[in-house]
């Protein structure tokens, strides 16, 4: 039996925490998966400003054996205002894969956003299944790092970074034109996504032009920018120096961030003391409209932080 259901207070979070801690017990991260993997969470995760979640659920009699959630954003104006859902949580159970479970959730999310455009940070095993539903690698996010070591910085001729609660960096985030097809960073999206998370600490690290959202990981060890913000290139690098000394400052052994997307074509002018991970982090999407937009898909944009929030 399917069903398809919007998240509400009526929702048994308790039994999803549990059905996906039962899904992923097997894998290496389940440390970091438990972490998350509880009701509070799921309740925040499936309540942002641009609505509820849609779910889906595959039960064996009364057995939750299969789900996908739908989550809404916002998108920029640029895209006419219209709603990206991001599909996360997708689960079955060990005993029951290989049964074309997935793509019954699949098909059952379509028919419940039939003009939208969806998108996954998918996992391996998930990626035969989305291709075979019509989505295609959108975007991807490179992963990149560097040492951060104890010799004198270069210092930027801006105002020197400062530490700030990361819902005040709302009207920061004016959107650019050319980066149309992304999630639009509202001062509400930014309360919820950053400022509202059950488990995970962010802060924000600004100049007068620009700045980064970071998480600290590995015990502060480790500085990750979620995302940067910015008119220009160059003002997005500027961000990202200002992370960097601010992790320099905090005791931070290392700085991770993303390659942008849209400069793909200038990713020669990584630093000479910057490291490339050997995997990336891979967007999948899909046009439910038919026939859809040209193009739609292709223009989204999306960031570390919208990756780091599944």
């Amino acid at each position: 039996m399917t069903e398809l259901i919007r998240a509400s207070g009526a929702t048994d979070f308790e039994e999803i925490a549990a059905f996906q801690r039962r899904a992923f017990g097997h894998e290496w991260l389940k440390s970091e998966r438990h972490r998350l993997q509880r009701p509070e969470y799921y309740r925040w995760k499936y309540s942002p400003p641009a609505g509820s979640a849609w779910l889906v659920f595959v039960r064996s009699g009364q057995e939750l054996v299969a789900m996908l959630a739908a989550v809404p954003f916002e998108q920029a104006a640029g895209q006419g205002g219209s709603t990206t859902w991001q599909i996360c949580d997708i689960a079955t159970d060990p005993r029951f894969r290989r049964r074309g479970l997935f793509a019954r959730c699949l098909a059952a999310l379509a028919e419940a956003v039939p003009t939208d455009v969806t998108f996954c940070f998918p996992n391996k095993q998930s990626r035969a299944g989305l291709i075979k539903a019509g989505y295609a690698v959108s975007s991807t996010l490179r992963l990149r790092g560097g040492p951060i070591l104890g010799l004198a910085m270069r210092q930027m001729n801006d105002a020197r970074a400062s530490s700030i609660d990361a819902v005040e960096c709302g009207s920061a985030f004016q959107i650019d034109p050319r980066r149309h097809g992304s999630i639009r960073r509202s001062p509400e999206f930014l309360r919820w996504r950053y400022g509202a998370h059950p488990f995970n600490s962010y802060l924000a690290v600004t100049t007068s032009h620009t700045g980064s959202i970071i998480r600290r990981l590995f015990s502060g060890r480790v500085a990750l920018v979620l995302e940067t913000w910015g008119g220009s290139d160059e003002e997005r690098r500027a961000g990202r120096d200002a992370a960097r000394r601010w992790a320099k400052g905090a005791g931070c052994m290392a700085l991770l961030w993303a390659q942008d997307p849209l400069a793909a074509a200038q990713a020669g002018r990584t630093r000479l003391d910057a490291w490339q991970r050997p995997w990336d982090i891979l967007c999948y999407a899909r046009s439910n409209s038919q026939p859809s937009p040209r193009g739609t898909t292709e223009r989204l944009h999306v960031h570390l932080g919208d990756w780091d929030a599944v």
